[in-house]
C-alpha cells in the first residue's frame, strides 16, 4: 500500500469515529467538569443557608434574594483567594465585575453535606458595620 491510500484510509476512519462521537454526545453540556462549573452547580443545587453577618450585609447593600441569586450566578470563582483546603467544607470566593458594581461573596461549600452557607458579601467601594 502507498502512503497516500494508508492516509486515505486513516482520515475516513478518524472522520467515521468523530461523526459517532457526535451522534452519542451531540449537544451535551459537557462543561459542568471544570472545578469552577461544579462548585456554581454545587451551589445552584444545594440547601443555602445565610449567615447572620450577610444576612445583615445584604440588607445594608439593599440585595433582595432575586438580585443576590443573580450576582451568584453571574460570579466567578477566584481559587487563588479561596480556601479550597479546609476540611470539611471548603470556603470559595467568588467575584462578580460589571460595569457599575463589583460584588465579592464568600461560600461554605459542603459537597457531601448538600449544603452551602453564604459567610459573607462585599461591594466595592461601600462599607457595612456587621
Amino acid at each position: 500500500m502507498t502512503f497516500w491510500r494508508r492516509f486515505r484510509t486513516y482520515l475516513i476512519g478518524v472522520g467515521l469515529g468523530c461523526l459517532i462521537v457526535y451522534v452519542i454526545f451531540g449537544d451535551r453540556d459537557l462543561n459542568t467538569w471544570t472545578p469552577e462549573k461544579r462548585i456554581m452547580t454545587t451551589i445552584d443545587s444545594s440547601i443555602v443557608s445565610i449567615s447572620s453577618r450577610a444576612a445583615c450585609q445584604l440588607k445594608c447593600l439593599g440585595l433582595e434574594d432575586k438580585k443576590w441569586v443573580e450576582i451568584q450566578q453571574s460570579s466567578n470563582v477566584n481559587f487563588s483567594e479561596s480556601n479550597t483546603q479546609k476540611k470539611p467544607c471548603p470556603v470559595y470566593r467568588l467575584e462578580y465585575i460589571s460595569d457599575k458594581d463589583d460584588y465579592t461573596m464568600m461560600w461554605e461549600v459542603c459537597e457531601n453535606d448538600e449544603r452551602v452557607e453564604m459567610l459573607s458579601v462585599t461591594k466595592e467601594g461601600k462599607s457595612c458595620n456587621c
